[in-house]
């Protein structure tokens, strides 16, 4: 059994021997070798190759579809509208329209709490796709507080005194 195992040995020493001599040899290129803590230098771009912030920016440009753009939106405007829902003024502002027992009054409490809700997030840094998304959200909740098809109830006057009623004037008939 020893007799086997002896050519393998030779075989396993024989194939790492230069492996292990070039790890150890003082001679090997020392601009190969780099302290165990460094970063390798990164190869300049080539002049056919763009560099990597100009194809970060490509990506971040490149639309993956129609559902995926409708998500990232959507994921930006709950990252936006989170951080001002929690105002105190806003949440006050909400409340005393809910409270409100008039619709034309809570009408007009819900639009300058809407108005007051999109300054706070336009305040806030965004993309342009994020601004026009919030000027159409905007104008949709503001004009969700009107009522163009519905007429006001006149307010009651008071009824008019019976005022005399003008003499007929006789009419003059030519005569022939």
């Amino acid at each position: 059994m020893m007799m086997k195992m002896a050519p393998v040995a030779a075989v396993i020493i024989l194939h790492a021997a230069p492996f292990l001599s070039a790890q150890n040899s003082p001679t090997a290129d020392a601009q190969s070798w780099s302290e165990p803590g460094t970063p390798a230098p990164l190869p300049s771009a080539s002049p056919g190759h763009p560099e990597l912030s100009k194809l970060d920016e490509l990506f971040k440009q490149t639309s993956l579809g129609q559902a995926a753009d409708a998500q990232r939106l959507r994921l930006e405007w709950r990252r936006l509208k989170n951080n001002v829902v929690n105002d105190p003024d806003l949440i006050a502002m909400k409340h005393t329209a809910d409270r409100t027992r008039t619709d034309l009054k809570k009408r007009e409490l819900l639009r300058s709490y809407y108005k007051l809700l999109y300054a706070r997030i336009r305040r806030l840094p965004m993309s342009v796709e994020m601004k026009q998304f919030i000027d159409s959200a905007e104008a949709g909740h503001v004009a969700w507080t009107r009522q163009p098809h519905v007429r006001p109830t006149p307010s009651p006057s008071p009824s008019p005194s019976p005022s005399p009623s003008p003499t007929a004037s006789p009419v003059a008939t030519p005569s022939s």
